[in-house]
Formats: C-alpha cells, sequence, structure tokens
C-alpha cells in the first residue's frame, strides 16, 4: 500500500482568546480538490454564531465524562487540580475571560470576545469574531461543546458533499460535452469553469 506524501484536511475551531475551547479536524481529500477550493458557507455564518452565544452563556453544562468503568466529572476536577496549588500559586491559574464593551458606530456591543473559523490546512476559509454577554467559563469542561461543534462540522459536511456531487456532474459535462480532457478540466481556474458551465447551460 502506498502512502500519499500529504493529506489535506479540514479543520473546525472554536476560540476564546487564545483559549481553544474545541475543535474537529475531518478530511479534505475525500472531496475533489475543485470543492475543497470553492467552499462557500456564508449563509451559515450567523446561525452558527446564534448558537454559539446561546451555548456559551448557559447557566449550566454536561460535564461528567462516562469511561464505562470511570464517570469523570471534568469540571469537577479541574476545580480539584487548581486547589491541589497553594493559595499564592494559583493566580492566573482560575480561567474567567473578561467581558468588554465595544463601541461600533451606534451600536454597544458587551461580552467575551470569541472566535471560530473553518480552515484547510491551517489556512483559513472563513473566521468570524463574536462576542457573548453572560459568557459561562464552565463551557470550556463541558460535553456540550463538543456536541455543538460536532452538529455544525456534520452540517458542513453535508453542505461540502452536496457541492463535491454537483462539480462531480460539472466535470462530466465539461469532458462528454464540451470535450476537454480530465486533466484540461483539472486546470480550468474556478471563474473559467463556471464561464464554460453557464455557456453549456
Amino acid at each position: 500500500m502506498i502512502e500519499k506524501e500529504y493529506n489535506n484536511t479540514f479543520k473546525f475551531a472554536i476560540k476564546q482568546g487564545d483559549v481553544l475551547l474545541c475543535e474537529k479536524i475531518f478530511d479534505a481529500d475525500t472531496y475533489s480538490p475543485i470543492t475543497r477550493n470553492s467552499i462557500n458557507i456564508k449563509d451559515m455564518l450567523q446561525s452558527t454564531i446564534r448558537g454559539f452565544q446561546k451555548l456559551l452563556s448557559r447557566k449550566q453544562y454536561e460535564t461528567n465524562i462516562d469511561l464505562g468503568d470511570v464517570l469523570i466529572d471534568m469540571l469537577g476536577y479541574n476545580h480539584m487540580l487548581i486547589k491541589s496549588y497553594k493559595p499564592y500559586q494559583r493566580q492566573g491559574m482560575e480561567y474567567n475571560p473578561q467581558s468588554l464593551t465595544i463601541q461600533i458606530e451606534n451600536r454597544t456591543i458587551r461580552g467575551v470576545e470569541c472566535k471560530f473559523g473553518l480552515y484547510i490546512n491551517e489556512n483559513p476559509i472563513v473566521e468570524r469574531t463574536f462576542y457573548v454577554d453572560g459568557f459561562n467559563p464552565n463551557v470550556k469542561q463541558s460535553i456540550d461543546i463538543v456536541y455543538e461543534v460536532e452538529d455544525i462540522v456534520y452540517k458542513i459536511s453535508e453542505r461540502i458533499k452536496a457541492n463535491d456531487i454537483k462539480n462531480i456532474w460539472d466535470d462530466y459535462y465539461l469532458i462528454n460535452e464540451v470535450g476537454l480532457t480530465p486533466a484540461e478540466v483539472r486546470e480550468l481556474s474556478f471563474y473559467k469553469r463556471e464561464e464554460i458551465l453557464k455557456r453549456l447551460n
């Protein structure tokens, strides 16, 4: 079996400042190069921000992880680790990001600054900064944020998959209707490809 020299990967990540709250990495080589290079999820961004704002400001979270024989309370374990240090050593160990007040034109925005992004091989496809009023730092030890990221990545994957199927059919038309070779199809820029397909339709 020949191993590929390079694997393309997608990554979806949610951060608060420099703190990584959760990330999910998935295979980008499942999809064709034209699909990987033409991802558009702009219409999903507002609902994603609203979902995160709601999640990150919840009063309570599920923080227990069931490992079969053992049930671990991640939040309790985190508190226990911090308490194991002497009081003077605990400075800065408590995770409690500060809320900001920002004036943008005639709007006042209050909340903790957060950011999510979709990346391919560490290169950003899209990134968005948003603010969470009533941010609950306990989310960092929760299972809920894992479920939220899993759900978002599933929706993105379905979008990419649907676009990939369309691109496969477009390749078929470019080869069989226009008469291009597979190599010529691969070399087309996104805009040239769209121009030819528009004329074909």
